[in-house]
Parts: structure tokens; sequence; C-alpha cells
């Protein structure tokens, strides 16, 4: 198809490329599946057992620095539709499968996938759009992404009640963005990607000091803010307060409390500047407490929401301070040491706070939490006086 017959314009084809967004944070929401896959299997730890929430996001950072020129060399459309396939025969093998080591190759199978299409769902924005149009669309990915992830959280609440099996078959909601983009998407095959005039940057300013220390600051941030759903159906068996079942509904609110906050970004921003960082890390610290010391339901949800509103501000302002302190031209080098950072930080947000824990003595998913909550706590004194003494902060 020509590139004049392709209407981006269009409603249909712009609720196509959003449907990409929708399974972004999808697959972290499983973990609400990790008492009973405890119970299956009693001779993999706990850690381990956490360990299926996060692989995903390993095999992302694996191919972070790739899917431009596979998309390049196989096509992107062919690219992502690959990648849509991946993630459901990743994430719904575990359903008919017994051996907990096919699971886990299975799970980053999933991550595969998700590596291969999610990157495009906001590139392709960029070649379809710009100016107002642009930015309309850059919010409703964001939309579509917490939206997806709350519908996801909901949905899961209904499958684990028949058991873990079921829950991993609520990955085949990749069919509705691969038949999406399958039926109503079409690249012009004069927009290939390596045909496009990127900005280049030196590696040297990609990877500088506070380039990397950024990507520190965000893989710390996203490896805490994940035990959040990590340990919520633990918490739910720990304290008897609430089923697998709830905790999944609760986690929906997560992401629901984060695509409201993320609407008052922009206003927020404005406002404070740089200070909206410290300022979400304290919100963050908040939310943790309270969730880490109910005694009761209703303070759960109350802390999950507070933390899910001040996180829907960390993810924008993490790419504002990159194009603050980062090459003036952009560049994906630049965003991809970020991504990386991100993604390992979530990958191995278990094993990572879970030893940390332990040193403290704190084995129970309230007390991890609890400890979480200390942490958002440090990052917010280091980020406030940071920004004290910083010229760039507003």
């Amino acid at each position: 198809m020509s590139q004049k017959t392709v209407n981006a314009s269009s409603w249909l084809f712009k609720a196509s490329l959003l449907s990409l967004s929708l399974l972004a944070q999808t697959a972290p929401s499983i973990s609400i599946a990790n008492t009973q896959l405890a119970e299956q299997f009693p001779n993999v730890s706990q850690s381990t057992i956490e360990l299926i929430s996060t692989l995903p996001n390993f095999s992302v950072l694996v191919l972070i620095l790739f899917t431009e020129a596979i998309g390049n060399k196989f096509g992107i459309k062919r690219t992502i539709l690959f990648g849509l396939s991946l993630y459901i025969i990743g994430g719904v093998l575990p359903a008919v499968v017994s051996s907990f080591p096919i699971i886990i190759a299975a799970r980053l199978l999933m991550g595969l996938g998700i590596g291969l299409f999610n990157p495009y769902s906001v590139s392709l924005m960029y070649q379809f759009y710009d100016g107002q149009q642009l930015k309309g669309m850059l919010g409703l990915q964001n939309t579509a992404q917490n939206l997806g992830n709350a519908a996801f959280g909901f949905l899961l609440s209904a499958l684990i009640i028949s058991g873990w099996r079921t829950a991993f078959t609520g990955f085949f909601v990749g069919l509705i963005p691969l038949i999406l983009i399958w039926l109503f998407v079409t690249i012009p095959d004069d927009k290939k990607a390596d045909d496009v005039e990127m900005p280049k940057n030196s590696f040297k300013d990609a990877v500088s000091g506070h380039i990397l220390l950024l990507a520190l600051l965000f893989m710390v941030t996203f490896a805490m803010f994940l035990m959040m759903t990590i340990k919520m159906a633990v918490l739910g068996q720990e304290t008897g307060l609430f089923s697998p079942s709830a905790a999944s509904s609760i986690l929906a609110l997560l992401g629901l409390s984060s695509m409201v906050a993320a609407l008052l970004y922009a206003p927020v921003s404005k406002l404070i500047g740089n200070f909206i960082l410290p300022v979400a890390y304290t919100g963050i610290a908040f939310g943790f407490y309270l969730v880490a010391t109910a005694t009761n339901v209703a303070l759960v949800t109350t802390g999950v929401i507070i933390a899910g509103l001040f996180f829907g501000w960390v993810f924008p302002q993490a790419f504002l301070r990159v194009a603050q302190v980062g090459p003036k031209n952009g560049g994906t080098l630049t965003t991809s040491v970020i991504l990386m950072g991100i993604n390992l930080g979530a990958a191995f947000a278990a094993p990572m706070v879970n030893a940390i824990a332990g040193i403290f003595g704190q084995t129970s998913a309230s007390g991890t939490l609890g400890l979480v909550a200390i942490g958002f706590v440090i990052l917010a004194i280091i980020e406030y006086i940071y920004n004290f003494f910083d010229r760039k902060a507003t």
C-alpha cells in the first residue's frame, strides 16, 4: 500500500497503534499467582518464584539496542506482529506445562516479544504525527499504558479464582493488538526506519556520567516500586486481609491512579519544576508505609492509590531529565541507556530487594515493603539536596 492510502488520522488507525501500549505493563501483573505457584513448586525458593513476574524485563533489556536494526531488516510491521505472537505464546504457555524451567523459558520468550513491539508503540507516532497531533497521541499512549495495566489487573482478579494456570490464559489479550495491527496499520515502504534521518550522538555523550547516574537512579526506583506488585498477593496471604483475586483488583488501582496523576504532570511540573521528583518519592514512600503497616484492606487500598498517584510523575520526569542533561539533539542511544537501567531494575527487582531486606532481617512482605518505604525516603532526601544545588532546578 502506498503512503497516500494511509489515513493516520482515522480513529481506527490511531486505536490500532495505541493498542500496543495496552500490553506494555501487563507482564508483572501475574505476580498475583505467586502464592499458588509457590504451592505448586514447593522446592523452588520464594525469590525465584517472584522472579517469574519480572523475567520478561530481562529479555526486553537484551533487545533494547537491537530492535531498530531488526525492524529495518525484516520490516517494522512484520517485527511488531512477530513480537506480539511471541508475547501470546510465551504468555500463555505456562498454563499448559508443569515444568518450572519451561515456565521460566516461556517468560523470557514473552519478554523478547515485548522487546520487539514495544519500542514502536512510541516511535511510530513520531513517524506518522507531528505538532499538536503528536502531543495528543503521546498523551493517549501514556493513558493507554496505564489503562491496559488496570484492565488487565481486573481480568486477572477474575481468572485467578480458577487457579494460576487460568490466570496465565489472560495473556491471550495480545490477540487484540495483533489483529488490529495486522488489519488496520500500514507502514509505507518509503518510511523505513533506516531511511529516516535520525540525530546521531557520540557514545561519550550518550553514556556521560550524568546519564549513567540517572540510569542508576531509575534502576533503583523501578526495582523498589515493583515490589508493590510482586509482594501484594504474599502480603494478603501473610496477613489474611485479602485473597489473590482481591490483590489483583487492588493492584489495578495502581495503574488507574498513575493514569490520573500523569494527566496532572504538566501543570504540576510547571509549578515546582524538577522538585516534582523528590515530591513524588516522598508520596510513594508514604504509600508504601501505609501498605506495610496496614491492619485492614481499606488502608492497603489507600496506600496503593497514593503510591500510584505519585509514581505517575516518575516516568515522564525521567525522560524530561534526560532531555535536560543529554545531547541537545536527543537520540535513541541516550534513551536506550535509561531504558536499560529501568528494565534492569525491573528484571531483578525481587532478588535485589529481597537480598537487601534479608540483610536487615526483613523477610516478610510487610517488612520488605516497609524497608522500600525507607528507601524512597532516602531517594527523596538525595533529590531534594540535588535540586537545591543544581542550577537547572526551577
